[in-house]
């Protein structure tokens, strides 16, 4: 089919999706302002000590809020006050933080306030305290500890205690103080360190850190003290409904404390209009719906429709909609599409559980897996061509990353064999099936699966692939319970540490160090990483963290994500970015925009 015809063909079948989006829509909006987008997969939990997952911190920072945020339109990362009044002061030694906090900010309205008859109550120093105690509660085993493990003075001695209480006690032990951890007064946190911490200001910035209300832990706690399915914070959004698989839809919060869409912006920012709305106030959406669609191709289908207001590209539809791979079709272009990239902070690569007794007492099949999997294929199958293969385990633009980096055990069939022989199992004579665990069930998981089957195949090595929901492969990795799998990591912030993090082992599961990778050498080094400042002595540490680990081979990497998105015109101020979460109450929707191009009054 000629080029012309082609182009011709598709203008038709998008004006006719978009055009008979309105018959197939089963409910309006009315006059409500709603935001419409779809996950693969439901989220894990909606407990800041436990939401870890990509969807539940999609979810999560729009409910609960920390007390600093990312500045949403700059184009570096620069933190900025959210819940803190300003920027914590420290001491001459840099080990104590004095934090204060905002005036008139309060909970969200719910039953479980019964002081105040249901009227969310003002936020306090001391939920802070409360919602950082939490982590150390080994009944809730929170992936969130190792923000805390060793690094705040009295907290490992109190999470100690509480692991060796018995439960009718365990209230009155966990009521008591931590030195490191506490209110000064209704409106002053102070944190006091055991050891610099220099990336303490963007862990403040993480769900983990985020007020919880007791109250609400009190009324909706499972009996570990989970708060999964009732969250009650202070942010833009409150829950309204939670249809596990199906849809989660939120509203906007009545009582929001005063927030602004910012003034300020990087020049690329204001080229692209995302000032318009310079200084006005947030939330500007009444709702936000997600549906979960599992298979990328009816997902697809939904934004064609006009159905969902923003996708990430499915692998089967980019070169329809980016066919230079750069440049956004032009076709999609004239209805008012837009394209965004994001070369962010998230890769992905192939995890071996240490803890299993063959892969983990085996460095040469580790090596041998490694060496068996063409990346530039897997690259090219799926991701388009736009990933970038990995050559170390952070991602470019991090500080202090190495300038000459390159991948140990890249693919190299030769070796591959040579290296499982060395280990024992020439042409895998001997070796037991594996079990390789995916992080979802669709088509395109399927696929992949297909295809390290066939990798490893060529070396005389067997897979047994399991599919899983997102949350069910999450639970297996928590517990510890998955053989190879298929990991990716998005940077909580813009950090080595944040990524070496992965291999310390007091950070095994639950933790996130799903390897369960526990090296005396990588630990020592990572301590003397985790409290240094950028410079080139940093560097030095950096290089021999990167030397252990890939000669160890917890991971396979594979490769670090670009993502492109597509964004209906009516869709305003969005900008993809891995890091800002609290996504939702800078967008809005222009309802006139999407009447002129759906053809559909709401």
């Amino acid at each position: 089919m000629g080029t012309m015809k082609k182009n011709t063909c598709l203008a038709l079948a998008l004006a006719l999706m978009l055009g008979s989006a309105g018959c197939s829509r089963k409910e309006s909006d009315g006059n409500l302002l709603v935001q419409h987008e779809s996950y693969a997969d439901d989220i894990k939990s909606l407990d800041p000590a436990n939401a870890y997952d990509t969807n539940s911190l999609d979810i999560v920072p729009s409910i609960y809020e920390t007390l600093y945020q990312y500045a949403y339109l700059a184009d570096t990362y620069q933190l900025q006050p959210l819940l803190a009044a300003d920027m914590p002061k420290y001491s001459a030694d840099r080990l104590t933080i004095t934090i204060p906090i905002r005036n008139g900010v309060r909970f969200q309205d719910d039953p479980c306030f019964k002081e105040t008859q249901g009227k969310g109550r003002e936020l306090k120093a001391q939920d802070f305290v409360y919602a950082l105690k939490r982590l150390a509660l080994p009944s809730l085993q929170s992936q969130g500890w190792w923000i805390l493990d060793g690094k705040i003075k009295g907290v490992n001695a109190f999470h100690d205690k509480l692991l060796n209480t018995p439960k009718e006690e365990l209230a009155k032990s966990f009521a008591e103080p931590i030195e490191g951890i506490q209110a000064l007064d209704d409106r002053t946190l102070q944190l006091k360190l055991l050891k610099p911490y220099p990336q303490l200001l963007s862990i403040l910035a993480m769900s983990f850190t985020a007020p919880v209300a007791r109250e609400a832990v009190e009324t909706y706690g499972d009996p570990d003290g989970n708060l999964t399915e009732h969250p009650v914070g202070t942010g833009p959004f409150v829950l309204k409904k939670w249809d596990r698989n199906r849809q989660i839809v939120l509203e906007r919060n009545p009582n929001f404390h005063p927030d602004f869409y910012p003034t300020e912006g990087a020049p690329e920012f204001r080229k692209k209009g995302l000032l318009t709305d310079a200084g006005k106030p947030l939330p500007f959406l009444d709702r936000v719906v997600i549906r979960i669609i599992h298979e990328q191709q009816p997902r697809w289908l939904a934004f064609m429709k006009g159905e969902q207001d923003r996708i990430t590209i499915p692998k089967d539809n980019f070169s329809q909609a980016v066919p230079d791979g750069k440049e956004l079709a032009p076709e999609f272009a004239q209805r008012g599409i837009r394209l965004g990239i994001d070369s962010g902070t998230t890769f992905y690569y192939v995890s071996f559980n240490m803890k299993d007794k063959l892969l983990g007492s085996n460095k040469y099949l580790r090596q041998a897996l490694a060496s068996a999997i063409d990346r530039d294929k897997y690259i090219a199958i799926f991701t388009n061509g736009t990933g970038r293969k990995m050559v170390n385990a952070l991602p470019p633009g991090l500080v202090d990353r190495p300038k000459n980096a390159s991948m140990r055990y890249d693919y190299d069939v030769k070796r591959a064999q040579a290296l499982l022989r060395k280990a024992g199992y020439p042409e895998g004579q001997g070796l037991p099936t594996l079990t390789f665990d995916l992080r979802g069930a669709d088509s395109v998981s399927r696929q992949m699966g297909e295809f390290f089957t066939q990798q490893f195949a060529a070396i005389g090595v067997k897979l047994n692939v399991i599919p899983n929901t997102f949350p069910a492969f999450l639970e297996k990795a928590k517990q510890g319970n998955l053989q190879i799998s298929f990991g990716g990591w998005g940077l909580d912030y813009p950090d080595a540490e944040n990524v070496y993090q992965l291999f310390y082992g007091p950070n095994k599961s639950p933790g996130p160090n799903e390897s369960n990778f526990d090296h005396p050498a990588m630990n020592k080094l990572y301590e003397t990483l985790a409290t240094m400042e950028a410079g080139p002595k940093r560097a030095a540490v950096i290089e021999k963290i990167e030397e252990l680990v890939q000669e160890e081979v917890p991971w396979a990497y594979l490769y670090y994500l670009s993502r492109y998105d597509l964004s209906h015109p009516w869709l305003l101020n969005y900008r993809p970015n891995d890091l800002i979460l609290n996504r939702f109450k800078y967008y809005r929707v222009n309802k006139d925009i999407k009447i002129r191009y759906l053809g559909e009054k709401r």
